[in-house]
């Protein structure tokens, strides 16, 4: 029984890692400004969000700049090679 518990882990374990490389690769393609160009996006669109009075969808909003920009620079840092490429 806990033979078979084991492997169903694993299981699960290797469909996840194929899910996140999956992604990982995907994230690969885009080229870094594209990162940034979403940052200033993302906080456009919070100032705008704000002026309509949405304020809790402003704060939302204006919580991504921070994590798209940290995506940027992992992918930039993991993969400098992609960059030269280019």
């Amino acid at each position: 029984m806990d033979h078979d518990k084991t492997q169903q882990a694993d299981e699960m374990a290797n469909n996840f890692m194929g899910k996140a490389n999956e992604i990982q690769s995907q994230m690969e393609k885009l080229p870094s400004s594209f990162y940034y160009w979403a940052v200033i996006g993302s906080i456009a669109g919070s100032a705008l969000l704000l002026l309509m009075g949405k304020t809790r969808l402003a704060t939302f909003v204006g919580l991504w700049p921070p994590t798209l920009l940290n995506m940027g620079l992992f992918n930039k840092i993991l993969r400098p090679s992609h960059e030269m490429d280019r």
